[in-house]
């Protein structure tokens, strides 16, 4: 019963337990890690791009996200999509100053969850290929690969 005790104790004094026993983790996960992500609207055509390798869970865990929203010229949007895994999906926003939010959804199969959101300022999405009106598109340019911290609630 001692041991009991003390391991109770460890685990109230270790944040894995309340004082009424029910169990509250405040674990520090790893980042998200993106690569490759590129982004944005296809010269001469009514159809854009957003893509991306994404691994999870420590890097354990890799999916590919991929889109071709409808857009013209200017820098895609697209609401929750699936991810190669589909325990993953993300979405792409634009923001009013110009910038977008790449959003990125992880649940697993036990209902727990984690998200995140990598802010994209708009000094990164530029216009490009400007040799002709119609073959000018806006782009992403800033870094391809970088983490996000993402959120994990309370389980």
């Amino acid at each position: 019963m001692k041991l009991l005790s003390c391991a109770s104790l460890l685990a109230v004094v270790g944040g894995l337990a309340d004082a009424r026993g029910l169990r509250v983790v405040r674990d520090i996960h790893s980042p998200f890690s993106i690569t490759k992500f590129s982004a944005g609207a296809t010269p001469h055509s009514s159809v854009g791009y957003i893509e991306l390798n994404w691994s999870y869970s420590g890097g354990l865990n890799r999916t590919i996200c991929s889109a071709s929203p409808g857009t013209y010229q200017v820098f895609p949007s697209i609401g929750e999509t699936p991810c190669s895994d589909p325990s993953t999906s993300f979405n792409l926003t634009r923001r009013a100053d110009g910038g977008s939010d790449l959003g990125l959804t992880y649940k697993s199969a036990s209902k727990k969850s984690a998200s995140a959101i990598h802010f994209i300022p708009a000094d990164e999405i530029v216009w490009a290929n400007q040799q002709s009106p119609t073959g000018a598109v806006q782009v992403y340019v800033g870094p391809q690969n970088f983490t996000v911290d993402a959120v994990y609630p309370d389980l």
